[in-house]
């Protein structure tokens, strides 16, 4: 009998965890904490580099997350377009390789309301999710790099997730449609643009 109460007491606790869990619609994700100090902080990049190129890469995406003493949370957002008949030599951390020419295309940079950061967190689990889809590494693949900085909410972190995981291409271009950011369609053309 005992053991019978103890089993139904546990079911009605966990159903009820769960339940508080889901019905949450707002995520407290970026702390206030970070008020307390002067000058800019970065708190999270989140770096994409796609493969149109092949081996040799694509355009690349950024969006850096940073705040300072005002309390605000700012979104600055970075897209390069490549040239793949115009290959460059590169030097970086990893050596010396050609890659395609790139250049800045577009950019803005704005205040994050409470829309944006559960956007943003929501694709922060999407990208760990795909780490966990990923395949084994080919020649050709985008890059999707996510980085939370230390100082801010604890530890830093980073994951990288390499290849043709089309649920995350399909869930980056929901960010960025959620996000109001340039999306380029099939035929090459910006849609969604910030004012």
């Amino acid at each position: 009998m005992k053991l019978y109460v103890f089993l139904i007491l546990l079911i009605a606790l966990q159903s009820c965890y769960n339940k508080k869990r889901t019905t949450t619609s707002d995520i407290d994700f970026f702390s206030n904490e970070i008020s307390k100090y002067y000058g800019t902080r970065k708190i999270l990049d989140i770096n994409i580099k796609f493969s149109e190129c092949g081996e040799w890469g694509g355009h690349e995406e950024n969006i850096f997350i940073t705040t300072g003493n005002d309390e605000y949370f700012r979104l600055h957002y970075q897209k390069y377009k490549a040239d793949c008949d115009k290959m460059v030599l590169i030097e970086d951390s990893i050596g010396t390789y050609y890659g395609p020419f790139k250049e800045l295309e577009d950019s803005c940079t704005f205040i994050m309301n409470q829309n944006h950061k559960n956007l943003i967190y929501k694709f922060s689990h999407n990208i760990f999710s795909a780490k966990f889809r990923e395949g084994t590494i080919h020649h050709a693949g985008n890059i999707f790099n996510l980085k939370k900085y230390q100082g801010f909410s604890g530890s830093e972190f980073n994951i990288h997730v390499y290849g043709f995981d089309s649920l995350l291409v399909k869930d980056y271009k929901q960010l960025l449609e959620g996000l109001n950011l340039p999306i380029i369609n099939k035929e090459g053309e910006s849609k969604n643009r910030l004012n």
